[in-house]
């Protein structure tokens, strides 16, 4: 049950955060969890989701450019596939798993957005 006057979403936030990852939809899912969760595991995992996802757009986009480099777009799929599925799978179960670089960067991204 979504509470939107209260800004809360009923769901164990080991939950949330693991849908924050999962394929195609995990995208909105991490949008709607940042702008009306308050738990900030929860929140957490919706940046760092945020940032794999445009990551993953941007690589993509930055291998379609060339035409000899796109042949390694199903790799790059492939792999941002699978690192969606093992957070899923490790969120669900409780567990943190920072990545590098996004990690650091998803904490930064909250600490600004908390005061707002």
């Amino acid at each position: 049950m979504i509470e939107l006057a209260k800004g809360v979403i009923n769901m164990e936030p080991n939950s949330a955060g693991a849908l924050c990852y999962a394929p195609l939809i995990g995208p909105v899912a991490a949008i709607v969890f940042l702008l009306l969760e308050k738990n900030q595991a929860v929140r957490w995992h919706a940046v760092q989701a945020l940032l794999l996802t445009i990551g993953m757009m941007v690589a993509t986009s930055a291998l379609r450019i060339t035409i000899f480099l796109g042949v390694f777009i199903p790799i790059v799929w492939l792999a941002g596939l699978i690192t969606q599925l093992v957070l899923v799978i490790k969120t669900y179960q409780g567990q943190k798993i920072r990545l590098p670089y996004l990690g650091e960067w998803s904490d930064k991204l909250l600490k600004k957005t908390k005061n707002v």
